[in-house]
């Protein structure tokens, strides 16, 4: 069972990152035009828009996988992973309170970190 969650945290981790890496794709490589831009950008909205509820449960969903996994919580690279996690999600919890750019850009660079940490987690 907690391996079907960690697949579901990747895929659902791709999804809330999209939104950054469908839009530097589209700007450094793919220059879409027309209506397959049009289309392209249906999908990275659809991605923003489900970008907030994902992270709450991402949340869930990685405790979850990690007390099955392994029948406790202990200091683990899940763990770190974990509060990689919610330092993320409570910096872009205080974004959309505040609508402070600081709580933003410190949003985007803790993702970066808990991508990093993530693929740590993994690999």
């Amino acid at each position: 069972m907690y391996k079907i969650l960690a697949w579901f945290n990747v895929a659902f981790l791709t999804v809330m990152t999209a939104p950054w890496w469908m839009q530097f794709l589209n700007r450094h490589l793919l220059h879409l035009k027309g209506a397959a831009r049009s289309r392209y950008s249906k999908v990275a909205r659809m991605a923003r828009k489900v970008h907030k509820p994902l992270g709450l449960v991402v949340l869930a969903v990685g405790i979850t996988h990690g007390y099955l996994a392994l029948g406790t919580l202990r200091l683990h690279s899940g763990l770190v992973l974990w509060l990689f996690l919610l330092a993320t999600a409570s910096l872009g919890g205080a974004y959309y309170r505040t609508k402070k750019l600081f709580f933003f850009t410190n949003h985007k660079r803790m993702a970066l970190a808990t991508v990093l940490v993530f693929l740590f987690h993994v690999l």
